[in-house]
């Protein structure tokens, strides 16, 4: 399994819910290869009380019991696997119910969404159980599903049957720059949040690099190569899940991948006029998210490594299928990673700012995020102003920050525009600070009053 690292607060919660009395019941939910089942065996292992972990799959409600009844005798009761079995859930549920009568055990159901589909009156079955028998116990419960929007509209919806019965809500998100940079012994800082822009920030995903080998010789062999992790069917699988018409998800993804993001535009890049309903999909799976600006809606991924093949390897699957997807990383991509992560070392700095809000300098920051208007300059011309991050306190405008990773320091001419800019957005006083990956050139070190300086090394200080 390797080591485990990060998580140390979802784990803190799990604790503390675990160390309450009587039952107990969370839900842990987030999209696939976020590493909830690390987490949770993980802080079961740290437990010394009996515990079983149940994983649902695409099987005969039949199967399903067979497979619960085993995996529960082996944990409550290794002596009597294979003398009885259970022909019901109720049966086993009311099992589990009187071995945690005078003693704590933990009960998961991994893949919950799998076993709520194939037997739907599991919800109602689970709900009396609750209600009726574990109340009094010493249960800890908890179910864990991958499929986003089943858990939200099934489970967490005030219609659903469980609704109102659990302690603890717990979403699993990726990992953040610093935690993703935990699992990269040997990497530069630069190297490390490149990592995280192809990655974002997803555990499994993360621990296919491998330190030993250099940034170059992941990336080919990872998603250049024949047989690489990140191919076309884990893309597939990533996107639709089980869910139908796949090349219609594709062609959503594609579109605002490379540049088509507003509504009228993905539909014409996917050559049907109706993308309402994979829009909807891709958004409850928070593959995609909606946004405005001032004067427009407009669609952007969530995702950044799903961004990254959509942009960067998508159109080059025939040469990587025929041996040459190297040479056309080398020739074609290499040069662009650091465009690729502009938009990466944005997010990382609406990291770096939020983790910091209220502490020494940096003004107190609810939410970051991107700045567009469109305004009129001191020659009564329109003038489209963009600024990479804004912060801000409520609705109030807060702090103001451009970010740059390049090669080259942050230099005069960035400093100046970045200056000009300002003036026309409210608030303009704010909090200012700059974001650099390469530093900054004397110029700005010098002319740079009032403005927070932060380069990547300030970024990955603990």
């Amino acid at each position: 399994m390797g080591e485990f690292k990060g998580r140390k607060k979802e784990m803190s919660v799990l604790q503390r819910n675990y160390e309450k009395k009587g039952f107990q019941m969370a839900i842990v939910y987030g999209r696939r290869r976020i590493g909830k089942t690390m987490l949770i065996n993980h802080f079961m292992d740290q437990q010394s009380c009996k515990s079983i972990s149940f994983t649902a799959v695409e099987r005969s409600e039949s199967e399903l019991v067979s497979m619960m009844s085993e995996t529960v005798l082996m944990s409550l009761a290794p002596d009597m696997a294979g003398a009885i079995r259970f022909d019901s859930f109720d049966r086993i549920f009311e099992y589990i119910g009187r071995a945690a009568s005078d003693e704590r055990v933990i009960f998961l159901i991994d893949e919950y969404p799998y076993l709520a589909k194939q037997c739907p009156y599991i919800q109602s079955l689970l709900q009396k159980m609750i209600d009726h028998e574990w109340k009094a116990s010493n249960l800890f419960f908890i179910l864990c599903g991958s499929l986003v929007d089943f858990m939200k509209d099934e489970v967490l919806a005030e219609s659903a049957p469980l609704h109102g019965r659990n302690n603890l809500e717990l979403k699993l998100r990726p990992f953040q720059y610093l935690e993703t940079g935990e699992f990269l012994d040997g990497y530069t800082l630069e190297e490390k949040a490149m990592v995280y822009g192809l990655t974002n920030g997803v555990a499994k995903y993360i621990r296919q690099f491998d330190c030993s080998k250099s940034l170059d010789e992941n990336i080919v062999e990872l998603f250049y190569d024949i047989g690489g992790y990140f191919s076309e069917e884990l893309i597939k699988t990533v996107v639709t899940g089980e869910r139908r018409n796949p090349a219609l998800f594709n062609s959503v993804i594609s579109a605002i991948a490379t540049g088509h993001t507003k509504y009228g535009e993905i539909a014409s890049f996917a050559g049907t006029e109706d993308v309402n309903y994979a829009l909807k999909i891709l958004i409850n799976t928070e593959i995609i998210e909606r946004k405005k600006s001032a004067s427009k809606q407009y669609y952007a991924l969530r995702d950044s490594m799903l961004e990254f093949w959509f942009q960067y390897v998508n159109k080059a699957t025939s040469l990587i299928h025929a041996g040459n997807g190297e040479r056309y990383y080398r020739s074609a991509v290499r040069e662009h990673l650091h465009d690729f992560m502009g938009q990466i070392f944005e997010k990382m700095a609406g990291e770096y700012i939020l983790a910091n809000a209220g502490v020494g300098e940096f003004p107190v920051v609810t939410e970051v995020e991107n700045y567009q208007n469109t305004v009129i300059d001191e020659s009564g011309q329109k003038r489209q102003i963009e600024l990479d991050v804004v912060g801000k306190n409520g609705k109030d405008i807060v702090l103001l920050a451009e970010c740059k990773f390049k090669n080259t320091p942050f230099d005069k001419g960035e400093l100046e525009n970045f200056l000009e800019k300002i003036r026309y957005i409210p608030s303009h006083k704010g909090f200012l600070c700059l974001f650099s990956l390469s530093g900054f050139s004397d110029y700005v070190k010098e002319h740079a009053q009032g403005i927070s300086l932060i380069g990547i090394e300030k970024m990955y200080a603990r």
